[in-house]
């Protein structure tokens, strides 16, 4: 199965599934076994991300995507017959919109970053040789 991730709520195609999942053996496991297409969507995303280096990002699934813009990928799926085609193809939305089948929204959550590790990069940085900082207190009134 091939799929197109497109900006939610806007017309930029982020990735095709042939061009950042060509190369995947889980992917090509998945799509052997012919896996659902939510679990499906929510590898194409997570591959897309950390192809464009955004790495232990969390993922949800759901049938339609929010009212509001952006958070994720609308997801599309190309028919059968337009798996060959080339990843060019793909490029105009409009040919996303008009030959593919939209199967769901994948909704990004980026990682969190603790407060103890802030504070352990904040002390490597103080031991490379810099000054600390001096603390900057805010007046009461």
């Amino acid at each position: 199965m091939r799929l197109v991730l497109v900006d939610h709520g806007g017309e930029r195609i982020r990735g095709d599934s042939a061009r950042f999942a060509a190369r995947s053996p889980e992917w090509a496991e998945c799509t052997f076994r012919e896996v659902g297409v939510a679990k499906l969507s929510l590898m194409a995303a997570r591959l897309l991300d950390e192809s464009e280096g955004r790495f232990s990002w969390r993922y949800q699934y759901s049938s339609f995507g929010p009212a509001r813009r952006g958070g994720g990928y609308d997801v599309f799926s190309c028919s059968d017959d337009l798996d060959e085609a080339p990843p060019a193809h793909f490029e105009d939305i409009s040919n996303v919109m008009c030959e593919c089948f939209y199967v769901g929204h994948v909704h990004c959550i980026p990682p969190v970053i603790s407060l103890h590790s802030r504070r352990r990069a904040a002390k490597a940085a103080h031991s490379d040789g810099g000054a600390p900082r001096p603390r900057v207190h805010a007046s009461r009134r």
